[in-house]
């Protein structure tokens, strides 16, 4: 979020931690970079067919004006599955510093790009799986980059699944950009505000039935564009307060439009924005939610407790902005400020971007651990957390909540991403992965441990998990007589005589473990009563506790002891699943009128699929898999809705299927996690595998990935110089230094290599604006006789990526990266999101076109063509007769981007494919794709076929060239006939030339 002049505005954009000396955040303007990929188009990939992945909803005024489900290709997949859970309750308070009045909001960057990235999660375990609900509030989603497409980022499903399960609302995001309004951007707040003779706001009404389709609670209004009047300013505030009268619709309000239409950050509520939380005549006020700008101190604090309490409002409705995007937990917040005479918080709190976490993360696993930093606090313990230490966790701040208040309550301890993906303790996908729509219900206390003498650490194990990703594990030395008592949930359920808990688990021996149950609210050591588990024996073990002897208590609380006499070292326990029951549910029957909606084959091998399914009212989830020749099959993914989009359909030349088919499986799941019957869909490939090349000669290793940083001239504590070497760009991972135009980073990759390329991906390969690439950088490398010597410097780049091949080679162990010039954007700063080197001098493999643009057509004769689209300027495109020929066929330039045809070919009488590959001046030739062309006569008669009329335009004058199209496919040979793809228009045609004879026979026509 940016500020200037001591004024902050939440500022929108993936600059996230690059802003001026004294800024936060506020909405950027779209580049000029940009422009032209602003659009009314919501998937831009989906409408030029170039993928199937959904991306999240984005909206100007008026394209959310235009919109509807019907009109939108992603809106049945981008619909929240899970409704909010209003069974939400605070147990007993565990820290007397905490303030069980107070709430937490969080602004986090839920996609690495709100535009680009899948709405449904992806093949990466790195993610912001956020999993801490039980200390929010609510949850805003922020776009981090403002959405090439208008001023409404709407959350993406798998978030809104997550948040509901544990009772948390989530907000959309709306934002007018920070700084002087041009004429166009005033408009669209004029527009915005338009109220209709009768006093509706049309704007408003779309936003209530967006929310209500899409399955999210509210908005969070970030207006911070110079130039609206005061009576724009109180038609918005009306516009809320209307909205709010016909729906269920929250707003959280940000601190920059004050109640004259001025950008006027008062890092309070007061007389200058009151406005907003002012209740009207008839009690509606327009924000739920005031999310304070972060210069606040004590007296603005007292200032806003002064104002909401003037107006008959909680205090805890304002929030107290804490700005953490650049440097995470490392942060300075003068905390003391809101505290009142018992030293508990006045106001809530609001986060901006605490997704920051990731940046100090070594990996997706170390994140949690980062987490648990940032929100329990330093002393890894909730009942703990106080004031100790400089950063204090949000434990400290507010109570916990819960919503385990019905049976049957299972968890998996699954955190929504993995390495891997198991299923009953087996992988069934070795694919990274992520989808926060299936992430349980995580433990309420991260790590409330009570006992004596050694405490084991309490982590989440990736490597071993029974459902899911990961499961909890419990590990440590033991001093013997050690007793560790590992709160786990917050629960208000009813125990009645059939009521039952199932652990499943792996054990060491040597330790005593058992289930804890608090039947006492305030969770004493006295009323906690353990149930005994066996001994596992290598490999998950399933245990039943039958608690009918408690029947008429309530439990409101689980833990899991685990006691020891005797010393032991490298003590590991693995919890995987606990399921809390009074009734086994009864097995879910196989999912009905499943089918493959939409399909795009990206290879002979590999394609993306969309998939749905009539919804069963018993599953919380489906899985899909893909069942293989051999009989094995594995997981493709898996979801609480019944529309479904994967982009792992894959086959090899050892698993494909000889009628180049793929079964696909479709499994549902009861509230009890136990698998129903599974329906089958077949999944058509209409190629042999060996329709395109494989790839065969692995690429060369990336030498610099996870090097080690000697030196750095400057980092943001979340943005770090070691996460330019990480191999991703996705969740903002890079190297930045606010507020520098130069610097350098150094590395040692730990033994002497050969270097001939070298690569570097800017700020725009991460989602950033074009202007803060790099413009002037060096690579550099250390001799023998310890001096730097210059390898290669690229001057005036605007490029989001430079791959270069070195002059020279050259070969050392240390290298450095010189940022001679930062870019030439208006907030300065060194933004480096992967720096790669490579031992061979060879480029990437141009990508190909794909193969749904690329058609052939067999004429008689040397009159065959073949046409391809999407040819980039310069590209070369060369025709093969065979995936192994070295020759070209044909060969020509695009001298355009747009469509390339081949005239005057000749393949011959048959079918059969032609090959052809696609080559970039900077890259090298890509893998041979393919395309079919049809039998000579085959292809006349689907030209005279294709030559009709269309069947509403057909008349009974008609019936003779329907009749001739008919006699030509009859004259082809039996085995041609069934190659022609369009005689199903034949047939149709001849039908509809059937009932206009009866009709004209009638004088009907």
């Amino acid at each position: 979020m940016r500020k200037r002049n001591n004024r902050i505005g939440i500022f929108f954009s993936v600059i996230l931690a690059v802003a001026l000396p004294f800024t936060f955040t506020s909405v950027q303007k779209v580049s000029a970079a940009d422009e032209d990929n602003t659009s009314d188009v919501i998937n831009e990939k989906y409408s030029e067919e170039l993928s199937l992945q959904p991306v999240a909803p984005a909206f100007s005024v008026e394209s959310l004006l235009n919109w509807s489900p019907e009109t939108s290709p992603d809106s049945q997949l981008n619909q929240a599955s899970v409704t909010l859970n209003e069974n939400r309750f605070k147990g007993h308070q565990v820290n007397k510093l905490a303030n069980p009045k107070a709430g937490i909001t969080s602004a986090a960057i839920t996609l690495s790009n709100h535009d680009r990235s899948s709405s449904v999660g992806s093949n990466e375990f790195s993610v912001y799986a956020f999993d801490n609900w039980q200390l929010l509030d609510s949850y805003i989603y922020w776009p981090g980059s403002a959405s090439g497409e208008g001023v409404f980022s709407l959350p993406s499903p798998d978030i809104v699944n997550a948040a509901h399960r544990n009772g948390v609302p989530v907000y959309a995001t709306i934002g007018f950009p920070w700084g002087p309004g041009s004429p166009e951007e005033l408009a669209e707040i004029e527009a915005f505000t338009q109220q209709a003779e009768d006093g509706s706001f049309p704007v408003a009404d779309k936003m209530i039935e967006a929310a209500e389709y899409y399955g999210f609670d509210g908005y969070f209004l970030n207006q911070e564009t110079y130039g609206v009047s005061e009576e724009t300013a109180k038609k918005m505030n009306e516009m809320m307060r209307y909205t709010k009268r016909h729906s269920d619709i929250r707003f959280n309000w940000y601190d920059a439009q004050a109640n004259d239409g001025s950008i006027n950050y008062q890092n309070a509520i007061n007389s200058q924005n009151d406005m907003y939380v002012k209740p009207a005549e008839d009690g509606t006020y327009a924000a739920d939610e005031f999310f304070l700008n972060y210069n606040w101190g004590r007296s603005e604090i007292d200032q806003t407790v002064s104002t909401m309490n003037k107006y008959q409002r909680s205090p805890f409705d304002a929030y107290a902005g804490f700005e953490v995007q650049q440097n995470s937990y490392n942060t300075e917040i003068n905390t003391d400020a809101l505290l009142n005479e018992k030293n508990q918080s006045k106001v809530s709190i609001a986060l901006y971007t605490p997704n920051s976490t990731m940046g100090l993360a070594d990996n997706p696993a170390d994140f949690h651990e980062k987490e648990q930093y940032f929100w329990t606090g330093p002393q890894g313990d909730p009942s703990e957390a106080d004031d100790s230490a400089d950063w204090k966790g949000m434990a400290r701040f507010v109570t916990d909540s819960s919503v385990i208040q019905q049976k049957p309550f299972t968890t998996n301890f699954n955190s929504g991403h993995g390495k891997k993906y198991f299923v009953e303790g087996n992988v069934a996908s070795s694919q990274e992965w992520n989808n926060r729509s299936i992430q349980d219900i995580m433990p309420t206390w991260r790590w409330w441990i009570r006992g004596e003498g050694s405490e084991l650490n309490a982590s989440y194990d990736f490597t071993k998990a029974y459902n899911g990703g990961n499961s909890l594990k419990f590990s440590g030395d033991l001093g013997k007589d050690s007793v560790n008592d590992t709160m786990l949930y917050s629960t208000k359920l009813d125990i009645n005589e059939s009521t039952k808990v199932r652990v499943v688990y792996q054990s060491e021996p040597g330790a005593d473990v058992s289930l804890g149950v608090s039947y006492s609210e305030d969770y004493s050591k006295d009323q906690m009563k353990h149930y005994s588990l066996p001994d596992s024996n290598n490999g998950w073990e399933t245990a039943v506790i039958d608690l009918s002897e408690d029947a008429g208590n309530t439990a409101y609380a689980l833990s899991l002891k685990i006691s020891n006499s005797a010393k032991i070292d490298n003590y590991a326990f693995n919890l995987g699943q606990l399921s809390l029951y009074d009734n086994k549910a009864q097995k879910i029957s196989k999912p009905e009128n499943a089918e493959v909606t939409e399909k795009i084959l990206q290879t002979a091998a590999q394609a993306e699929a969309r998939m749905s399914w009539s919804a069963q009212e018993d599953a919380i989830y489906y899985e899909v898999y893909q069942e293989n020749a051999s009989g094995d099959r594995n997981l493709l993914g898996a979801t609480p809705n019944n529309h479904f989009y994967t982009p792992n359909i894959t086959r090899s030349k050892d698993n494909a299927k000889a009628d180049n088919s793929t079964t696909l499986q479709i499994v549902p799941i009861n509230k009890n996690y136990k698998r129903g019957e599974q329906a089958t869909i077949d999944f058509e490939w209409g190629m042999p595998i060996d329709a395109t090349e494989m790839e065969e000669n692995a690429p060369s290793p990336n030498v610099a990935r996870n090097a080690t940083v000697t030196d750095v001239s400057y980092e943001n504590d979340a943005e770090p110089a070691s996460s330019a070497l990480d191999g991703t760009v996705n969740g903002n991972s890079k190297w930045a230094a606010t507020n520098k135009e130069s610097g350098y980073m150094t590395i040692d990759i730990g033994e002497p290599k050969t270097i001939r390329r070298w690569r570097i991906e800017h700020a725009e390969a991460g989602g950033e604006s074009k202007d803060m690439n790099t413009n002037d950088f060096e690579l550099l490398y250390k001799n023998e006789n310890e001096e730097w010597i210059s390898a290669n410097r690229i001057t005036e780049n605007d490029k989001a990526v430079t791959d270069v091949i070195l002059d020279k080679p050259i070969t050392a162990s240390e290298f450095k990266l010189q940022v001679h010039d930062d870019g030439s954007s208006p907030w300065t700063a060194i933004r480096i999101y992967e720096w790669q080197m490579f031992e061979s001098d060879t480029l990437p493999k141009t990508e190909n076109i794909m193969m749904h643009f690329v058609t052939a057509e067999n004429n008689r004769g040397a009159q065959d063509k073949v046409t391809l689209e999407n040819v980039k300027k310069e590209q070369t495109v060369r025709l093969y007769d065979s995936l192994k020929s070295e020759n070209p066929l044909a060969e020509k330039q695009a001298t355009k981007d747009g469509t390339l045809t081949f005239e005057g070919l000749d393949f011959g009488v048959k079918s059969d494919r032609t090959y052809y590959t696609v080559q970039s001046p900077d890259l090298e030739e890509s893998l041979k794709f393919s395309t079919a062309y049809m039998h000579e006569k085959v292809t006349e008669v689907y030209k005279q076929i294709d030559n009709l009329p269309a069947i509403d335009e057909l008349t009974v004058n008609d019936k003779h060239i329907v009749k001739d199209a008919k006699v030509s496919y009859n004259k082809l040979h039996p085995s041609l006939r069934k190659e022609v793809p369009n005689y199903d228009v034949l047939k149709e045609a001849q039908e509809r030339i059937k009932d206009l004879k009866k009709k004209y026979n009638k004088g009907e026509e």
